[in-house]
């Protein structure tokens, strides 16, 4: 014969309560309950080895108690940071985080988007931003509307086209400001390699690079901004472009539009047999772990990934509780010096 698994009428009944005050208690309900009482049913669950039903609870609620991250590629560092942060607090409130890797296509988003809101998903973290193709904005926005209806709560990470709550960091001003100062350095030619073009955010950071200079009162050269997509390859690719500019019309700085990409034009320099930083100054944008370690350390602005995603995953068990949520948070930025500028890289207070 089978063993018998126990309810929450069963915790309710040896600890003495009600089954609906057993349930507030074991689903940490913001329903007031004395600490006396709570205490009666965490040791009666304890006791019975009691573990919540979450298919019944999914049946009940019409929802689960699963947290879905969308990332853009599941490969990158960047993912898996936010990724972490978010799974951090999950964890803590007995939500179980799944990743979806959309692979930065419009049908993949969609495609997963649909098969969460069949399973009842209880929240969705958007850990990229938004694609700018015409026809899955409008696609996109009236499903997520949907499952927000449904009672599933939604968050961005990242710039996005959806009109949801969101939490960012300030893509546009780390951008600014790194140009800046590689001006304030003396660099008069610096490489912007970009990121996918459709991608919402690659296009906030090409508009902080290309703000700075006009600020700065130098042109914007078409040519130096090379096309990329936030891999490894587009920034090696990047070099290759560069190699066939006149000696007198290559940047002496590039800044890669993410960390990834700024590591493939550490690559593609050292193939060409360039030094960085004497012969040309790199730098990035996230400040991945990987950031430290690659010869030489890499200049980047630092986004708190962790950080990013352990607010994003507040905000998204807040809406979840019926708690009101600002509508948009912006986390800061910083600039990271380390070997792949050169010593003569100014100090914040140059720029200020």
């Amino acid at each position: 014969m089978a063993e018998q698994i126990p309810s929450i009428i069963d915790v309710a009944q040896r600890a003495g309560v009600s089954i609906a005050t057993a349930s507030r208690v074991i689903s940490r309900s913001t329903y007031p309950v004395s600490e006396n009482t709570r205490q009666k049913v965490l040791k009666a669950a304890e006791e019975l080895s009691y573990t919540p039903n979450s298919l019944a609870r999914s049946l009940r609620t019409q929802r689960s108690n699963l947290i879905a991250v969308l990332v853009g590629d599941n490969t990158d560092p960047y993912f898996a940071e936010i990724a972490r942060g978010v799974e951090e607090v999950a964890n803590e409130h007995n939500y179980l985080t799944i990743i979806c890797n959309a692979e930065r296509d419009p049908k993949k988003e969609i495609h997963y988007l649909r098969s969460l809101k069949d399973y009842r998903i209880g929240g969705v973290i958007f850990a990229g931003g938004g694609l700018t193709i015409p026809g899955h904005i409008e696609q996109l926005e009236a499903l997520v509307q949907e499952m927000r209806q449904r009672g599933t709560a939604i968050v961005t990470l990242a710039q996005h086209t959806l009109h949801v709550p969101s939490v960012q960091v300030d893509n546009f001003e780390g951008a600014k400001k790194m140009t800046a100062r590689l001006i304030a350095a003396g660099h008069r030619r610096i490489a912007f390699v970009a990121g996918p073009s459709d991608l919402l955010v690659a296009n906030v950071r090409l508009q902080g690079y290309m703000t700075a200079l006009v600020e700065s009162g130098y042109p914007i050269d078409p040519t130096l901004i090379l096309p990329g997509n936030f891999t490894r390859q587009g920034g090696e690719q990047a070099i290759h472009r560069i190699t066939h500019f006149e000696a007198k019309q290559r940047p002496t700085a590039i800044f890669g539009a993410n960390d990834e990409t700024a590591f493939g034009v550490l690559l593609g320099l050292r193939k060409q047999n360039l030094r960085v930083p004497d012969d040309v100054e790199v730098c990035g944008f996230g400040d991945l772990p990987f950031a430290q370690l690659v010869y030489p350390s890499l200049t980047t602005v630092h986004i708190p990934l962790r950080d990013l995603g352990r607010t994003g995953a507040k905000d998204l068990l807040a809406l979840l509780n019926n708690e009101e949520i600002a509508s948009l948070k912006i986390l800061p930025t910083e600039i990271i010096e380390r070997e792949t500028t050169a010593a003569k890289f100014v100090s914040n207070e140059t720029l200020q």
